[in-house]
């Protein structure tokens, strides 16, 4: 690592993020549309589910649109999850044949996910023009969220694609565990007054404020959604998590990184 300069790095990280997008979008015909049109499904479903059967989506003013603003998000952190999770296995014979910053790999999966949410986000916030839901001055926040949340899937999926190599059964657990974090993260409903109503306990609405992801989805909400500040407790939950992930993300990548190796 200390013979790679900066700028090696960046070229490093070019190439991998440009393959994993080339390979993923190989023989696809509608390419990029599919990281919008699938959390668009999944917005659809929840649209109908909330506002029809369960009805609580009615509380909220355009509830398909506030829908959309978590489940992109929620999208990255769980595609890039998934292929982190993956990203030593996958490239076990690029690992064995050359000598190069393996962090790289779970990170440039991170980053080749990120560039489709900032496209994603862009069609959102023109969407949300156009049904009256203009950015206030809080939408320049949007962009150190985004990086400080990059920064905490970036350390969780080092942990995954690590303890991948040790343990198949990480890429198994992630999918049950992405499932349960889903519903436990205020993407199709908001942590405040309209969260009590929901959710129905005012002690269940706080222990949910300590889910790592709850305060980039309130911030979402609010700056693109609802055009607001955010609360100051979401910046503080981003803030310490993304710090705690990271740390530990960079240590036990940097300690099992020799073994790693070894056991590919």
């Amino acid at each position: 690592m200390a013979n790679w300069s900066p700028g090696r790095l960046l070229l490093l990280m070019e190439s991998l993020v440009s393959k994993d997008l080339k390979v993923r979008y190989k023989r696809s015909v509608l390419g990029f549309a599919w990281f919008l049109l699938k959390p668009l499904f999944s917005m659809i479903v929840y649209y109908f589910a909330f506002t029809r059967i369960l009805r609580f989506g009615g509380a909220i003013p355009h509830f398909s649109l506030f829908l959309l603003t978590g489940l992109l998000p929620w999208n990255f952190f769980s595609s890039s999850l998934s292929a982190s999770t993956g990203s030593l296995l996958d490239n076990h014979r690029l690992i064995r044949s050359i000598y190069f910053p393996r962090m790289a790999l779970p990170v440039a999966e991170v980053v080749a996910n990120l560039i489709h949410l900032l496209l994603a986000l862009l069609v959102l916030e023109s969407v949300l023009m156009i049904f009256g839901h203009y950015p206030g001055f809080s939408i320049v926040l949007a962009i150190p969220a985004l990086v400080l949340f990059t920064l905490m899937t970036a350390g969780i999926g080092m942990l995954l694609s690590v303890g991948n190599v040790f343990y198949r059964d990480v890429k198994q657990f992630v999918e049950v565990l992405l499932l349960a974090w889903f519903y436990s993260s205020p993407i199709i409903y908001p942590l405040d007054s309209i969260g009590v109503d929901i959710i129905g306990s005012g002690g269940l609405l706080t222990a949910l404020k300590f889910n790592p992801v709850a305060g980039f989805m309130e911030i979402m909400h609010s700056v693109f959604y609802a055009g607001t500040w955010p609360p100051a407790w979401c910046w503080i939950s981003l803030c310490s998590w993304s710090l705690l992930f990271l740390l530990a993300g960079v240590a036990a990548f940097r300690k099992a990184e020799p073994v790693v190796v070894k056991e590919l």
